[in-house]
C-alpha cells in the first residue's frame, strides 16, 4: 500500500563474523546520518527459483542493544509501500525502535532504496502530471509515457531482478540466516503487513512474535474497497464534525461544502498557483489529497480547513498539503510498487472490481488519482517471472499484536478483524480518532509489554482513553 504515512525482529546469536566482515566493505555507510552498529548487504538470487539469473543485494543496518540484560530476540522493521524504502531515512526510522532491550534492524526492500533501487527519480515526474490538467481516464497513459525509460530497462534482456511478496519473504529469511539470529519478531506496517504474513507463513520458525499495523493481508485485494475504504473515512469525518462543538462551529455545512467541491469539479477542475507553478486540480487530485490527509492523526486535524481552503483558493493551506502528499511520495519506488503488485494483484480483475466499487459512490466514481489508474498501468507494466505462492489468508500459532486506525482510510480495521480469525494467538487493538499504522506513546509501551509476555492478554486500556480530534 503506497504513500502512506508510516514511521511508521531476529534470536541473537555470538556470529559477528558476517557483521564485521561486511562493516568495512559497507558502501553505503557514510550516507547514514546517525549513529549505528552494524551494516552490510546480504546476496540473494534475482530470481529465487532460477539460481542461474545472478544475484541482488539487500542492504541493512543493525542498531545493537545497549541493555546491561539485552534479549536474544531482535526486532526488525518491515517496510509498507511497496516500495517504501528505510535506509536513506534512517535517522526518522531509528526512533521507531519498540525496546531497548533488543536489537533493532532496517533493511530496504530489494529494488529500493540502497538495494540495488530500480529507476530512482520516478516518483518526482509524478507530481508533474498530477499538476497537469489530465483526466482519469488519460492517466494511465501519461504515467506509461512518464515511465517509458523506465520500462524499457525493465524489459532489458540484462535485467533479471523479479518482485513479489513471495521473493521478499525470501529475501528477509537469507538476512535473517546472514545475520545469524535464531528468530525475528516482526514490526510491520501497511504493505509490510502483507510482507511479514507472507514470511510468516513461510517461514514459522523463524518467528518469534509479530507486531502488524494498518493491516493488508494477502487474501484481500488492493483495488476491491478502495472507494468503500475513503467514503468510510470521509462519512466518519463528517459525522465527528458534526458532534464537535467547535468543529460544527467553524465548518457548519462540511458536507454540503464538500459535494459541492465534488460537483463542481465534474464540470470544470480548479488552477492555483502554488509557488511558481499553475497546479489544476482535477477531481481525482483533489480526492487524493484529501486522503491523504486521512492517513494521520495530525493531518486528519486539517481536513476541514483543507476542504474550505479549496472552495476559497487559500493557497497557504492547499500548498501544504501538497507538499505533505509530495514528500510522503518521495519515500516510495513506484517503479518497484508497480513490479511488486504486477505479481501479487495482476491476474485479478482489478479494473472491473474498482469499477463495481466506485459505482456505489457517485460523489467518487470518476476515480482518485494514481489508485485509479493502478489497474490499466499493471496490465502493461514488465515483470520478470517469479515462483509466488497463493496469496491466501495466514493461519498461525505465531503471537501476534494487530493495530488498526479507526479513520485509517486505505486498511480499515475491518481488515484487522479478518485477519484475526485465523490467528491462534492473535489480539487485535483498534486506536480511535488515529489513522493509517498509528504511531504514539500508548502504541509503544503496548508493543514493548507484548514482546515482553506475548502470550498474554494485551493491555490496551491506553488506546480506550477518549482522545478527541482538535480540528483546526
Amino acid at each position: 500500500m503506497r504513500l502512506q504515512s508510516l514511521l511508521l525482529c531476529f534470536l541473537f546469536l555470538a556470529t559477528w563474523s558476517c557483521q564485521s566482515q561486511d562493516n568495512d566493505s559497507c558502501e553505503f555507510k557514510d550516507k547514514i546520518t546517525i549513529p549505528y552498529d552494524d551494516c552490510g548487504y546480504v546476496e540473494v538470487p534475482n530470481t529465487w527459483s532460477d539460481l542461474s539469473q545472478g544475484y541482488t543485494k539487500i542492504a541493512y543496518i543493525v542498531f545493537k542493544s545497549k541493555s546491561e540484560n539485552p534479549k536474544e530476540d531482535p526486532v526488525v522493521f518491515v517496510q509498507g509501500g511497496p516500495g517504501g524504502n528505510v535506509l536513506p531515512s534512517a535517522h526518522l526510522y531509528a526512533n521507531i525502535n519498540l525496546d531497548a532491550d533488543r536489537d533493532f534492524i532496517l533493511y530496504d526492500q530489494r529494488g529500493i532504496g540502497f538495494s540495488n533501487e530500480i529507476c530512482p527519480g520516478l516518483s518526482a515526474s509524478f507530481l508533474e502530471l498530477m499538476a497537469s490538467d489530465i483526466t482519469l481516464d488519460k492517466e494511465d497513459e501519461a504515467l506509461l509515457e512518464a515511465s517509458s525509460d523506465c520500462i524499457k530497462s525493465l524489459k532489458d534482456q540484462s535485467f533479471k531482478m523479479a518482485f513479489g511478496t513471495t521473493e521478499s519473504a525470501k529475501d528477509l529469511e537469507a538476512l535473517r540466516k546472514h545475520l545469524g539470529y535464531k528468530q525475528l519478531n516482526l514490526f510491520g506496517g501497511s504493505y509490510g503487513t502483507r510482507l511479514s504474513m507472507k514470511y510468516m507463513e513461510l517461514y514459522p520458525n523463524s518467528v518469534r512474535t509479530a507486531i502488524l499495523s494498518g493491516l493488508f493481508p494477502p487474501e484481500i485485494r488492493l483495488y476491491d474497497k478502495i472507494y468503500t475504504n475513503i467514503n468510510r473515512s470521509i462519512e466518519l469525518l463528517f459525522t465527528t464534525c458534526k458532534q464537535d462543538a467547535d468543529c460544527n462551529t467553524k465548518y457548519p455545512n462540511l458536507k454540503l461544502e464538500f459535494e459541492a467541491i465534488c460537483k463542481a469539479l465534474d464540470k470544470q477542475p480548479k488552477t492555483f498557483l502554488i509557488g511558481e507553478t499553475n497546479f489544476v486540480i482535477n477531481k481525482q487530485d483533489f480526492l487524493l489529497l484529501l486522503q491523504q490527509l486521512l492517513y494521520d492523526r495530525q493531518t486528519i486535524a486539517n481536513t476541514p480547513n483543507f476542504i474550505m481552503a479549496f472552495k476559497s483558493g487559500n493557497t497557504e493551506v492547499l500548498s501544504q498539503s501538497i507538499q505533505a502528499f509530495a514528500a510522503r511520495l518521495s519515500v516510495i519506488n513506484v517503479a518497484t510498487y508497480w513490479s511488486v503488485n504486477s505479481l501479487d494483484e495482476k491476474k485479478f480483475k482489478n479494473k472491473s472490481l474498482l469499477q463495481k466499487d466506485a459505482a456505489q459512490y457517485p460523489l467518487l466514481s470518476s476515480g482518485i488519482s494514481l489508485f485509479g489508474s493502478d489497474p490499466d498501468v499493471m496490465k502493461h507494466w514488465p515483470s520478470n517471472t517469479a515462483d509466488q505462492t497463493p496469496m491466501i489468508a495466514l493461519k498461525s500459532d505465531i503471537p501476534t499484536l494487530l493495530i488498526s486506525g479507526e479513520w485509517d482510510p486505505v486498511t480499515p480495521p475491518s481488515n484487522g478483524e479478518i485477519v484475526l480469525k485465523s490467528l491462534k494467538n492473535g489480539s487485535h487493538v483498534v486506536f480511535p480518532n488515529d489513522g493509517h499504522c498509528p504511531i504514539n506513546l500508548c502504541f509503544f509501551n503496548m508493543a514493548k509489554g507484548f514482546l515482553n509476555n506475548p502470550l498474554e492478554k494485551v493491555d490496551d486500556a491506553c488506546a480506550k482513553t477518549p482522545n478527541p480530534i482538535q480540528f483546526n
